[in-house]
């Protein structure tokens, strides 16, 4: 599984408990896709769908129970992302994460460089 997979988990734990809101756009809901049938084909899990639908199924209930904020991919978000782009030379996908979650001031994440880009734009990395 991914690096810091477990630290996730928790996160949607404290969330059910509502001890905490989260929050992310999207796009991430593309990637999670991407990460599960990467895992399919190496044979790491069994059925990518079936974890993929798990995974909505919990981000709905946690939407429903005001505990994830999900964040359009707008126009205002892409600009900001493009900015990051061209600022920082860094990936669409990241660019996208970090003006998502402009709407917090907290970014979570686990890439050293993306957490500095992160403090330099003013967020609280957790």
């Amino acid at each position: 599984m991914e690096e810091y997979s477990d630290r996730v988990d928790e996160l949607y734990g404290e969330s059910h408990a509502g001890r905490v809101r989260i929050g992310f756009s999207v796009w991430n809901i593309g990637e999670v896709a991407v990460v599960l049938d990467k895992y399919e084909k190496r044979e790491i899990i069994e059925d990518a769908r079936i974890v993929f639908t798990r995974f909505i199924g919990e981000s709905r209930l946690l939407v429903k129970l005001n505990q994830l904020k999900l964040i359009p991919l707008s126009f205002k978000v892409v600009t900001e992302a493009v900015n990051y782009v061209f600022k920082y030379g860094i990936y669409v996908a990241d660019a996208v994460q970090l003006a998502s979650a402009e709407e917090f001031g907290a970014f979570l994440t686990y890439d050293k460089k993306l957490a500095q880009i992160a403090r330099i734009e003013g967020l609280n990395v957790i």
